[in-house]
């Protein structure tokens, strides 16, 4: 029989009574656990499935939208120390140029994303702070849809 020596909370699943201290965990459990949860890299995630038993692969809620504007020509955004799961973005028809995005590193032009004016992107990623975004000319939108 194991022991967990450092408890932690798995989010979606709330286990009574919580974990605590030394718990004693039998094989059973153990295997129950790997088959309920996913690891990203980053954190332990909970899958879900349908009804029927397939494994949910749907996106998650929305939990904020950001309309960004850029105030000057070769402007750059990075995102805020905020968890995330994906993002969805969108250039404005309206804007007249190109908008750069890249992950884990500066957007500058012709380095990242292209994404031309009412393009769509859809990226998934643990923090917001990974996003990086490049606006060549000035008064151009882009707008994101997060989630967790």
């Amino acid at each position: 029989m194991f022991e967990i020596q450092t408890p932690f909370s798995i989010k979606g699943l709330p286990l009574k009574p919580e974990l605590s201290g030394r718990q004693k965990v039998d094989e059973t459990l153990i295997q129950t656990l790997s088959a309920l949860m996913a690891f990203d890299g980053e954190s332990r995630r909970l899958l879900t499935c349908a009804l029927g038993g397939s494994l949910n692969s749907v996106s998650p809620p929305v939990a904020g939208i950001q309309n960004l504007l850029s105030t000057g020509a070769q402007e750059d955004w990075v995102g805020g120390d905020i968890p995330t799961t994906e993002v969805m973005m969108q250039s404005k028809t309206t804007n007249t140029d190109n908008i750069f995005v890249n992950v884990g590193a500066l957007a500058a032009n012709n380095t990242g994303w292209l994404l031309k004016p009412g393009d769509i992107l859809k990226i998934s990623i643990n923090n917001m702070n990974q996003l990086n975004i490049f606006f060549k000319s000035t008064a151009h939108w882009l707008d994101l849809i997060r989630t967790v």
